[in-house]
């Protein structure tokens, strides 16, 4: 069994934090899943988000050999079923179309199953409307706000979270009708807004809701994030919000949602609007001390920080992060305490919050809190050169302020620039 989770770390992207789909590897050797990467280099970055050293679109070559052992992945898995062997599809498509009655709880989880081990019948299904009509029962159940009816919006969800639709099979159904992909997101927004937290069931349905989410947004093309809805933010935010009703994962996969659309069109001022931010610093303060090591609560630290760096490339974000009472010292608390990932973009948010356009009372702020120190021992420590240097700029721009501060150490600033 050692064997098997130290295979499935190879085969997680370190972007994503998910199972690569479409590995490609850097020069540095470091592979990514293509679409992560992708997003990344469009955001703006123009380095290897592990090594920090340069990198273009262009540099990506295809991983054929993991692919294959990611395709043969796990190594016994269930065959997939005979030809015309689509009995849960066909249940499934009577039941949806039958208009005497819904489709049994069971069927739904059958077909979810079914969909999860065999690559022929999730196309069949993908194929045959499913998807589009579960969603729709999710929805007109999710309206009708009856607890009995909580199961089967999980199930539902739980069966379109399972057809696993990717980003070709979305460029199809918006080639077929390009309604169709906003149809689903939009489903999913209804369903997330219409499901109120702490009801038990309904939790369950809105964190299945969410990773339904997290799934498409990461397949989907811009155009269809351009097109999101401001409701779909505060719906998901409300996720992160109200965290201690939803399972982990399911919080994590509202943080990666919001950062699949945060570099689209006008997605950021909208994310902050929603009080992303906020609550991204609100789970940073609740995480434990030192994340480092701790699986799921590092990973959760480390999507927060990654959405505020994101945040912070616009100045609503930025304004945000430096409005929150704790907001610029707990950044400055987890740097250097979780992971080199969490690095990166902890320097990025207080080098943005402390940039040109800083006021006094921010730059006095990171000094009091310790934000100066924690910069200053970044450009000791053993992190990637980029990220000195990022810190090494800010710390130089604003040496003749925090030189005179008595919560800054002279040496240090003298010593380092």
């Amino acid at each position: 069994m050692e064997d098997m989770g130290g295979m499935r770390h190879h085969l997680m992207c370190p972007i994503s934090l998910q199972p690569m789909q479409d590995p490609v590897t850097a020069p540095t050797g470091i592979t990514y899943d293509r679409r992560a990467i992708e997003r990344w280099l469009a955001a703006g970055h123009a380095t290897c988000p592990v090594t920090g050293q340069p990198l273009a679109l262009a540099d990506l070559t295809p991983n054929h050999t993991l692919r294959r052992l990611i395709q043969s992945w796990p190594p016994h898995s269930t065959p997939p079923p005979p030809p015309g062997d689509n009995k849960p599809v066909d249940d499934v498509a009577k039941a949806l179309l039958s208009t005497s009655s819904r489709p049994p709880v069971d069927v739904l989880r059958e077909a979810a199953d079914v969909a999860s081990q065999s690559d022929v019948a999730r196309r069949n299904m993908v194929d045959a409307g499913v998807l589009q009509r579960v969603l729709r029962l999710a929805v007109s159940c999710a309206k009708a706000t009856s607890q009995d009816d909580m199961p089967i919006i999980e199930a539902c969800l739980d069966l379109a979270r399972a057809l696993a639709v990717s980003g070709e099979e979305l460029r199809q159904l918006r080639a077929a009708d390009n309604n169709h992909v906003h149809d689903i997101v939009d489903a999913v927004t209804d369903v997330l807004g219409a499901l109120e937290p702490g009801s038990g069931p309904g939790d369950a349905a809105r964190a299945s809701a969410v990773r339904l989410l997290d799934a498409v947004t990461e397949s989907c093309g811009a155009q269809v994030l351009e097109r999101l809805r401001p409701e779909l933010f505060r719906a998901v935010t409300a996720v992160v919000r109200d965290r201690v009703f939803v399972s982990p994962g399911a919080t994590r996969s509202a943080l990666r949602a919001l950062l699949h659309a945060c570099p689209v069109g006008r997605n950021r001022a909208l994310v902050v609007e929603a009080g992303a931010a906020h609550e991204a610093i609100e789970l940073l303060l609740d995480a434990p001390p030192s994340s480092a090591g701790a699986g799921g609560g590092r990973r959760a630290t480390e999507l927060a920080m990654a959405l505020l760096a994101e945040l912070c490339a616009c100045a609503d974000g930025r304004a945000a992060v430096a409005a929150h009472p704790a907001g610029v010292a707990v950044v400055a608390r987890r740097l250097l305490r979780v992971s080199a990932a969490a690095d990166a973009c902890a320097v990025r948010v207080l080098t943005a919050v402390g940039g040109r356009a800083a006021s006094p009372e921010v730059l006095r702020e990171m000094a009091r809190v310790g934000a100066v120190g924690k910069l200053c021992c970044v450009l000791q420590a053993d992190c990637d050169g980029a990220v000195k240097e990022a810190a090494r700029a800010v710390l130089r721009l604003h040496s003749g302020v925090w030189s005179g501060s008595p919560c800054v150490s002279g040496y240090l600033l003298s010593r380092y620039l």
